[in-house]
């Protein structure tokens, strides 16, 4: 068992390796959407720092947050949001295509007109706020004196901030999606331009969709850019650390008390969130720049003043990942002290079956074996407890809002 457990110090991602992911917009292997109360703490990013407390507070104590089922039904996850939002976009993008022809452009437009009200059925749900946000007065009045009332604007704004809940391959699932309808209506488009003598009615189908074959999903995740990989990165994180069960047991309960993972999950966000914006409006500024080397000498000493910004953002989220890795680890020692908990209540019925073997010396040297075995795992459990001790130290650390200045 000693030599299959993993070295506490032993993780597998670096700041380096998320740098790269990031750099490639890809991680490796294929990974679950993020859970509901990740991907809150991630859109509270879009919020001011005034609402997003108010969410966090409303995490913190256990108070109802919204749940990608009560607001979409059917949706296992608030990926969905962001799909239907993309497959919009994409849809109106392929009916206004110049090779569509009029009568595909308006059974891609009554779709899109399907997927939109579907997306504005959850808008208005969420920011109606029924089951979640208090509706009466006297309940929004005692939500407001308790700090744990968002109003309906910054509800909206939650919404918005879901609809880009991170998501790998969104793209392919847009173009099949696409692909789906305008497949619904090529035999229709066939037949019509049998009819008419025309040349089949599919000819334009190939120049509007593309090879299906070629977005079909891979062995990784990819994503639209680096900014929502390093998104989608540290919610994977923060979901590993919750669903294990060692996180919520009494051995890491010091630990739980001196950091805050959904606060520093939204801290993150904002900062990732706020650096994209500012990379995009330069991105603009140099385009307008044209040719005026003052302005893009300027320019380029702002990127330049970024860069620790990101490398930051970067160490806190390898942080994370390293929360996650010692976590998970534990896990495997406190199952080994479960078992031995539960073995030492069995003692008479383990006598019993020693007695009936006759292996009593067998039995010591199983029982000074198995305590070895225990007091090694409660060691590492105590190197466990260190290492993720200094990561939340480095978590800490990192934990300062950034301004954007």
């Amino acid at each position: 068992m000693s030599e299959q457990r993993r070295d506490a110090s032993a993780v597998g991602v670096t700041a380096d390796t998320v740098h790269r992911w990031c750099e490639k917009s890809t991680i490796p292997g294929r990974h679950p959407e993020l859970s509901d109360p990740a991907a809150v703490a991630i859109a509270t990013g879009h919020l001011d720092a005034a609402a997003r407390s108010i969410v966090l507070a409303r995490m913190s104590r256990g108070l109802p947050i919204p749940m990608a089922s009560q607001i979409l039904p059917g949706a296992r996850e608030f990926a969905e949001l962001r799909r239907l939002q993309r497959t919009v976009a994409a849809l109106d993008e392929q009916a206004n295509a110049p090779v569509t022809p009029s009568v595909v452009a308006a059974v891609i437009r009554a779709r899109r007109n399907s997927v939109a009200r579907r997306l504005d059925d959850a808008r208005r749900t969420l920011v109606g706020g029924k089951g979640v946000s208090a509706t009466g007065v006297r309940a929004i009045r005692r939500e407001r004196r308790e700090g744990t009332h968002l109003e309906a604007v910054d509800r909206e704004r939650l919404f918005i901030g879901l609809s880009y809940t991170p998501t790998p391959d969104i793209g392919g699932y847009v173009r099949r999606m696409g692909n789906a309808a305008l497949e619904r209506v090529a035999g229709v488009i066939e037949n019509a331009a049998a009819k008419a003598g025309k040349d089949s009615g599919r000819r334009w189908l190939p120049d509007l969709v593309g090879d299906a074959e070629s977005i079909t999903p891979g062995a990784d995740s990819r994503f639209v850019d680096g900014y929502e990989t390093i998104l989608f990165a540290a919610g994977s994180f923060y979901d590993r650390v919750m669903r294990c069960p060692a996180w919520h047991s009494e051995h890491f309960a010091m630990q739980r008390g001196q950091v805050d993972l959904e606060a520093e999950l939204a801290e993150i966000a904002a900062d990732v969130i706020a650096l994209r914006a500012i990379r995009v409006d330069l991105d603009s500024s140099r385009r307008a720049a044209g040719f005026d080397d003052d302005l893009d000498g300027h320019i380029a000493r702002r990127e330049q003043s970024l860069r620790p910004v990101w490398r930051e953002l970067v160490d806190r989220v390898a942080a994370l990942a390293t929360v996650a890795e010692v976590v998970e680890s534990a896990a495997a020692e406190l199952r080994v002290l479960e078992e031995y908990a539960h073995t030492a209540t069995i003692d008479d019925r383990i006598d019993e079956l020693v007695a009936r073997s006759g292996s009593r010396e067998v039995s010591a040297d199983n029982t000074r074996r198995l305590t070895e075995q225990v007091r090694a795992g409660e060691e590492n459990l105590r190197i466990y407890r260190d290492v993720l001790q200094g990561n939340i130290l480095r978590l800490s650390a990192g934990s300062r809002p950034w301004s954007g200045e």
